[in-house]
């Protein structure tokens, strides 16, 4: 038999053979179906790690844009990370974000925007060199957006001038650093150009104007002009009509007429060097502030029914009222504030503030102290704050001022 009948003769033995075909056929197929395998199980996996990590950028943009700390602020990358990490459960490493801001004008308002895009690296499940699979390791990114309009607005401060403010906190004063922090945020509502309006209410228990003590309460009948000689006393309450002062928010009311000689020292801020600034955007206006000096006892409503008329006749998109004390109200059975605060006057103050055409906020920043008063609520949580030392009481008011959640917008 030739050599070619004999090859001819073994391939077709082969071709008729039919063991081992599964087993031939399953070695060809298996690379296949592990790379398969591989895909259905890591791919999805990758695609829901990206979907998060596309939420986690998109709130650290917005909260971004609520802190506005402005670009190269190393707090930027801080925080964006942190989201980073709290969205990305699996990831081996989060590298440092990547935190463009943008500023400009849209529609005749000023924006500031914040771009973040970050990457994070992931471990793959199924990884060989046998098949075909993801790598290893695999970097994962993306990237969020989140724009806030910078719509003009009229702060009012409505600082305690108290006794206690003289005390110390930290390296200097809680009045003089509280002094200082105004002067630097105003300077900054000033820069943006936008005309923002700063004013500033100094309270005690009461205040002055003019020659005379200043309370804008309602009383139910008149108040005998030595009321005060002896300094606050609970004879006094008892004069106060509190439904119809609240009623009365935003005029201002006279009905209290007392002179500044018939009061003891600690009544009406006889004894400070202080003055009100109303609404303005000047900065030599509000440097007056640095001249002023605190004395007496604390009535915190006083100094809040005070205010709101000035924020009231302000004409900026956003109304922001500010209140700073150190302390609760002395004389402690004096319940003047807690009788306002059932009355109504925290809602009926944002009612006055809020309008169509207007937002309105209250804002309270303790200094070393536990208030008796529920001046959370009255406020509201978000903007109730408790400062210990002078880095805190920056943060805090910063936050009261400009503190404004932003929106996405497209990203890249």
């Amino acid at each position: 038999m030739s050599l070619y009948s004999k090859l001819l003769m073994e391939g077709r033995r082969f071709y008729l053979d039919e063991r081992g075909a599964f087993a031939v056929s399953f070695v060809m197929m298996a690379g296949m179906l592990l790379g398969i395998a591989a895909f259905a199980i890591d791919g999805p996996r990758y695609i829901t790690e990206r979907a998060r990590l596309s939420d986690a950028m998109e709130q650290a943009a917005l909260a971004l844009t609520a802190e506005d700390n402005g670009e190269g602020a190393e707090r930027n990358y801080t925080l964006s990370s942190n989201y980073f990490r709290a969205y990305m459960q699996h990831d081996v490493a989060v590298f440092t974000p990547t935190v463009v801001v943008k500023g400009g004008f849209s529609k005749g308002n000023q924006y500031v925007e914040y771009r973040v895009s970050g990457q994070t690296l992931q471990d793959s499940w199924f990884s060989s060199s046998l098949f075909p699979s993801f790598d290893k390791q695999v970097v994962i990114g993306g990237n969020g957006a989140a724009r806030k309009h910078r719509s003009n607005m009229d702060v009012v401060f409505v600082t305690d001038f108290s006794g206690s403010m003289n005390g110390q906190f930290d390296a200097g004063t809680k009045l003089g650093e509280l002094k200082r922090i105004i002067l630097t945020l105003s300077r900054e509502l000033f820069q943006d150009n936008i005309n923002n309006k700063v004013g500033f209410v100094p309270f005690g228990w009461g205040a002055k104007k003019g020659g005379n003590c200043d309370f804008p309460l309602v009383t139910h009948r008149p108040m005998p002009k030595s009321i005060l000689a002896d300094g606050p006393t609970t004879d006094f309450e008892k004069y106060i009509n509190f439904p119809a002062t609240v009623a009365a928010i935003p005029r201002q009311v006279k009905d209290i007429n007392i002179p500044l000689s018939n009061v003891s020292g600690s009544a009406c801020l006889k004894e400070s060097r202080s003055w009100r600034v109303p609404l303005t955007s000047n900065m030599e206006d509000i440097r007056q502030i640095q001249g002023m000096e605190a004395n007496g006892f604390t009535l915190v409503s006083n100094g809040v029914l005070a205010a709101v008329p000035y924020l009231a006749s302000g004409t900026a998109s956003r109304k922001i009222l500010v209140v700073v004390s150190d302390g609760t109200d002395e004389p402690k059975d004096v319940l003047i504030t807690p009788k306002l605060m059932q009355a109504g006057m925290c809602e009926k103050i944002r009612r006055v503030l809020t309008t169509d055409d207007h937002v309105g906020k209250i804002a309270f920043v303790g200094i070393k102290y536990n208030p008796t008063y529920d001046w959370a609520t009255c406020v509201g949580k978000n903007n109730f704050y408790l400062s210990h030392n002078v880095h805190q009481l920056e943060v805090y008011l910063r936050r009261a001022v400009f503190e404004e959640v932003g929106r996405n917008i497209l990203k890249d």
